[in-house]
C-alpha cells in the first residue's frame, strides 16, 4: 500500500492559475506525460490543498504584476514544502521578473507558448528532482549529533540559506528569538528582504570575506531585529549539505549583552576619571580662589571701616559719586563674582563623588539650581528658562550628586532638542517641582523642541539607543539616568508630542528624615571681640598664607609657613599655638602626615587643628577625614567666616 501511495503521489501535480496566464496547454502536457493535474481556485485554496496533501510538482501561473513571492514562501514553509518542485509559467515579456522568484524558492520555469518537447523534459526533471529530495524529519524524530545541536537544541541563533539568492530555508528557535520574526516570516525570504543588516554594504563585506576564505570565522557585525533594535553578533558561516544540495549554514552568537557590559564598565571608568579630573580641577581653582576671596573680603571690610571713619553714616549715606563708595561697590561686585566661581566649582565637584554615597534627605530645588548653573551655557542660546518650584515640596530620599547627574542629562537633552540657530525667545525649557501624591515628589523637565516619534518612545531608555546624529550621543545617557533613579526608589517617565516637545518626569519618594542642613554661615561684623590668640597657618600657597595672615593679624598673632616639616622643631620645643590652620593636600608633608607627627610630639594640640581643603581627596584622605574629629574649612573662604572660626576655636581653648 505504501508503494502504491507513493507512486500515486509522484503522479500528482498542482496547478495554480492566474488571471493573465492560461494553464490549459500545461495541463494537457501533464496528462500526456502521465501526471495527474489538479487545479486550485486561487492562492489560498492552493496553500490549503498543498498542506493537506503535498504535491511533488506545483506549477504557478505568473500574475500580471509578476509577484508570486508570497505564495512561493508559503508553499516552501508548509510541511514537506522543501520536497516539492515549484515551476513558474510565464510569458516571454515576463522574463525579467523571474530571477527574484527563482531566488525566493522557485526551481524552474516554462514559457508560453510551450515548446512541448522541451517543456516535457523540464517537467520530468522537476518531478525527478522532487522524488530525489529527502523526506522531512518528523517532529517527534530525535536527531543525533551536530544536526540536533544546530537545528533544535542550540541556544546559538542558526540559519540555513540557499547558496544562490541566500533565501532562508531553515531557522532554529534561537534565530527567531534573535531577530524577532516568526519562523514562517523568515522562510524563503532573504536578509535583504527583512532588512536584517545594519548597513546595506554589510552583506557585500561579509561576502567578500567568505569568497576569500571560504568561511566566516567570528566576524563581528551588527544586525537589525524586527523592532528596529540593533544587536551585536559574531558571524560564522560555512558550506554544508542540506536536503541533498549544498547550502550555507550561518550562526550568529549574540554579543549584545557583553557589549553592553563592556560599555557600562568603560563608562564607569570614564566617570571615575571625570570625577578624579573634576576633583583635581576644583582643587587647583580653589587654591588661588581662596586667597582671591580672602583678600577681597579683607579689602571690603577695611573699606567699610574707612568709610565709617570718613562719614558718620553707613555707606548708603555717602554720595553715589564718592570715590570710597565706588571702590566699595567695585569690591562688592568682585566678591559676588568670586562667589559665583565658588558655586560653579562646587557644582563641578559634584561629579567627583562616589556613586555609593548613602541615600538621605535632599532638597531637589537646591540640586536643580546647582545643575542649572552648569547647564546655563547650553540653555541660554536656545530657549528661555522657566522655573516652577511648587510650594510645600518636601525633601526627597536620594543622593544629591546622582540627582544632579540625572537633571543635568535631562536639561542638556532638552536644550539639544531645540535648534541652536533659532530664536531663543520662541522656545522654552521649563523645570517644575510638585507633589503628585502623598509621599511622592515629581520633578519635570519640559522643552518645546522637536519631540520624539511615538514608535521610538518605548526604546529611549534602552542602552545605545539614540535619536541624535552619529557622533553626538552614545545612547547611554537616558539608560544611566533610568538606572540611577530606579536605585533611589524612583521612576523616570517620558511624554512627547512630535513637533511640539517632550517632558521627562522624575518621580521620587519623599524623605522620611529631615534635611541635614549645614550650620548657617556666621557673618559677624569684623571686630576685635574675643581673646587674642596665636595662630599657625600651614599651606603650600604663599599668597593664601599672606591673605590669611592679613585677615587675622588685627585680632591674633599669626605665624605661617609653606612647609609643614619646618614648623615641627618649634612645636617639639614647646611653642604654643591656640589654633592651627593646615592645608590637607600638600607636597612633601601633607596635612595627614603633619597630624600624625603632631600626635607624637604634641598630642594636646591635635584638637586645635582645622584642615583647609580644596576639594581633591584621595581614598586615603577620605578615610582620614572620616576617622579624625577635626573640623575642616572648604576653600575658598571669606574673611568674616575665617574670623568667626578663629574666634570660636580660640575662645573655646582660651
Amino acid at each position: 500500500m505504501n508503494a502504491i501511495h507513493l507512486a500515486e503521489e509522484h503522479m500528482r501535480a498542482l496547478l495554480v492559475p492566474s488571471g493573465s496566464i492560461d494553464l490549459s496547454p500545461v495541463e494537457l502536457l501533464l496528462r500526456q506525460i502521465g501526471l495527474t493535474p489538479t487545479r486550485a481556485g486561487d492562492d489560498e485554496a492552493a496553500i490549503a490543498a498543498f498542506r493537506m496533501a503535498p504535491y511533488p510538482l506545483v506549477l504557478l501561473g505568473m500574475d500580471e504584476a509578476g509577484d508570486r513571492i508570497v505564495l512561493l514562501r508559503a508553499l516552501r514553509a508548509s510541511p514537506r514544502g522543501m520536497q516539492a518542485s515549484l515551476v513558474l509559467v510565464a510569458r516571454p515579456e515576463q522574463m525579467e521578473k523571474l530571477q527574484p522568484l527563482l531566488d525566493a524558492g522557485a526551481d524552474d520555469f516554462l514559457l508560453l507558448p510551450l515548446d512541448e518537447a522541451s517543456a516535457a523534459v523540464r517537467l520530468r526533471l522537476a518531478e525527478r528532482r522532487s522524488s530525489e529530495r529527502p523526506a522531512p524529519v518528523p517532529d517527534d524524530f530525535e536527531l543525533d549529533g551536530l544536526c540536533a545541536v544546530l537545528l533544535r537544541e542550540s541556544p546559538v541563533p542558526t540559519c540555513i540559506t540557499t547558496r544562490e539568492g541566500q533565501a532562508f530555508v531553515e531557522v532554529n528557535d534561537a534565530c527567531t528569538r534573535l531577530f524577532g520574526y516568526a519562523r514562517e516570516e523568515m522562510l524563503w525570504r532573504t536578509a535583504k528582504d527583512l532588512n536584517l543588516w545594519e548597513t546595506p554594504i554589510e552583506p557585500d563585506r561579509l561576502s567578500a570575506i567568505f569568497r576569500e576564505q571560504g568561511v566566516l570565522r567570528g566576524v563581528e557585525s551588527r544586525v537589525r531585529t524586527k523592532s528596529g533594535e540593533l544587536r551585536h553578533v559574531l558571524v560564522y558561516s560555512g558550506i554544508a549539505e542540506y536536503a541533498g544540495t549544498p547550502h550555507v549554514v550561518t550562526m550568529f552568537p549574540d554579543l549584545t549583552e557583553r557589549k553592553h557590559m563592556q560599555a557600562r564598565l568603560l563608562l564607569a571608568d570614564r566617570m571615575a576619571s571625570v570625577g578624579t579630573l573634576a576633583a583635581g580641577v576644583a582643587h587647583e581653582i580653589n587654591n588661588p580662589l581662596a586667597y582671591v576671596t580672602a583678600n577681597l573680603g579683607y579689602a571690603h571690610e577695611e573699606m567699610v571701616r574707612l568709610m565709617e571713619r570718613s562719614s558718620a553714616t553707613l555707606p548708603d549715606g555717602l554720595a553715589t559719586s564718592s570715590p570710597l563708595k565706588l571702590v566699595y561697590v567695585a569690591l562688592g561686585e568682585a566678591l559676588h563674582g568670586a562667589d559665583r566661581v565658588r558655586t560653579i566649582v562646587g557644582d563641578l565637584k559634584t561629579f567627583s563623588r562616589e556613586t555609593q554615597e548613602p541615600l538621605r534627605a535632599v532638597d531637589v530645588k537646591k540640586v536643580l539650581d546647582s545643575t542649572l548653573n552648569l547647564a546655563s551655557g547650553e540653555i541660554r542660546h536656545r530657549a528661555r528658562l522657566v522655573k516652577e518650584y511648587g510650594e510645600n515640596v518636601p525633601p526627597v530620599r536620594g543622593n544629591d550628586s546622582r540627582l544632579g547627574q540625572v537633571f543635568l542629562n535631562l536639561l542638556v537633552n532638552a536644550a539639544q532638542a531645540i535648534p541652536s540657530d533659532g530664536d531663543a525667545d520662541l522656545h522654552e525649557i521649563r523645570v517644575a517641582t510638585r507633589v503628585v501624591a502623598p509621599g511622592r515628589v515629581a520633578v519635570e523637565v519640559s522643552d518645546t523642541g522637536a519631540g520624539i516619534a511615538p514608535e521610538l518612545l518605548g526604546r529611549i531608555f534602552d542602552p545605545f539607543f539614540t535619536t541624535k546624529p552619529p557622533g553626538v550621543g552614545t545612547g547611554l545617557g537616558l539608560s544611566i539616568c533610568h538606572n540611577l533613579i530606579h536605585t533611589m526608589g524612583g521612576e523616570l517617565h517620558v511624554h512627547s508630542d512630535l513637533g511640539r516637545g517632550t517632558t521627562f518626569q522624575v518621580l521620587l519618594p519623599a524623605a522620611t528624615t529631615p534635611l541635614e542642613e549645614p550650620a548657617p554661615e556666621q557673618r559677624p561684623v569684623a571686630s576685635t571681640g574675643g581673646p587674642r590668640g596665636r595662630v599657625l597657618v600651614i599651606d603650600d600657597e604663599p599668597m593664601l598664607c599672606s591673605a590669611v595672615e592679613r585677615i587675622l593679624r588685627p585680632h591674633h598673632d599669626v605665624v605661617y609657613t609653606t612647609l609643614a616639616a619646618e614648623v615641627l622643631p618649634r612645636l617639639e620645643a614647646g611653642e604654643h599655638f591656640d589654633l592651627i590652620l593646615c592645608d590637607l593636600m600638600m607636597p612633601r608633608m601633607n596635612g595627614m602626615d603633619f597630624h600624625a607627627a603632631l600626635q607624637r610630639l604634641r598630642p594636646e594640640l591635635t584638637g586645635r587643628v582645622i584642615f583647609l581643603t580644596g576639594g581633591a581627596f584621595t581614598a586615603q584622605a577620605k578615610t582620614f577625614l572620616e576617622k579624625v574629629p577635626n573640623r575642616r574649612v572648604e576653600k575658598p573662604f571669606n574673611a568674616r567666616a575665617l574670623l568667626a572660626v578663629a574666634r570660636e576655636v580660640i575662645g573655646a581653648t582660651g
